[in-house]
């Protein structure tokens, strides 16, 4: 199962979801989609969930598809699960800002995460996340608090 999580900020981020319609996805798909409208006939859309049943599917997951949040990408990796990136982007009015790109970056560039920008590398890492090797994360909390300072302070 694919568990897709868009969080639970007030602008929409369509972008991804619409890439995934456009994708011949064959395993179940369930959506978290926040505040995101958007109707599908292949995947299961529920905006907003409970503590409870957001971990239930994250446990059931075999991947995570995810904005940019921190703590959504952390949740991810605590679970020891493939985790793929999508930030939201100011360009797009999908956020105020673009700090969510730096974090995405930065996890995937250390090896952790798989970070897409466009419908092509989604499909890509959708396609063929069985076969990517990550890094499993090794959580210090005071090497994630300097990080997520550091990402911080260079907006």
């Amino acid at each position: 199962m694919i568990f897709v999580i868009l969080g639970t900020h007030e602008l929409e981020f369509k972008r991804l979801l619409k890439y995934l319609e456009d994708m011949d996805i064959k395993e179940k798909v369930v959506i978290q989609s926040g505040n995101t409208q958007f109707s599908s006939e292949k995947y299961e859309i529920i905006p907003f969930l409970s503590q409870g049943d957001f971990d239930k599917y994250i446990d059931e997951s075999e991947l995570i598809i995810t904005h940019g949040g921190v703590g959504s990408i952390l949740t991810g990796l605590k679970h020891n699960k493939k985790v793929i990136t999508m930030a939201r982007l100011s360009k797009y009015n999908e956020h105020n800002d673009d700090h969510q790109l730096e974090i995405c970056n930065k996890l995937s560039k250390e090896g952790y995460t798989i970070n897409c920008t466009d419908f092509e590398s989604l499909k890509e890492a959708i396609y063929n996340y069985k076969d990517i090797e990550l890094k499993p994360y090794v959580f210090n909390n005071d090497e994630l608090v300097n990080f997520i300072d550091e990402t911080i302070k260079n907006i």
